[in-house]
């Protein structure tokens, strides 16, 4: 199974909101706040826009926390480097941003893959 490509999964009601949840209970754990409507239909514009501002400030003003919540939700130095240099017009703060939105869907994507097993 791949699980690189993960646009077959974003019209899953179950997993988007898995995933929603998993951000939620993410960012709580370096408290701030992410909150989720339950529309899957704009789920990831809705969660953009909240974790967005999220990944700039850190960026801007707590490196050591930034780096603790990459930690945590997993997304490596690597995929960083790569997605910078394919969306090199894209602001540092976007690119993170979609990287931890994909890497949380791929994980619960994954964790309901081997359930099923």
């Amino acid at each position: 199974m791949n699980f690189t490509d993960l646009t077959k999964y974003f019209n899953r009601l179950d997993l988007i909101k898995d995933t929603a949840n998993q951000i939620i209970k993410d960012f709580d754990m370096f408290g701030m706040e992410i909150k989720f409507s339950g529309n899957a239909y704009n789920a990831y514009q809705e969660l953009f826009e909240q974790i967005e501002p999220h990944i700039k400030n850190l960026i801007e003003n707590n490196q050591q926390k930034f780096m603790g919540i990459l930690y945590r939700i997993d997304v490596s130095d690597v995929q960083i480097k790569k997605a910078v240099n394919e969306n090199s017009s894209e602001s540092f703060s976007v690119i993170v941003t979609d990287l931890i939105i994909k890497r949380e869907l791929q994980k619960v994507v994954i964790r309901d893959h081997y359930k099923k097993q």
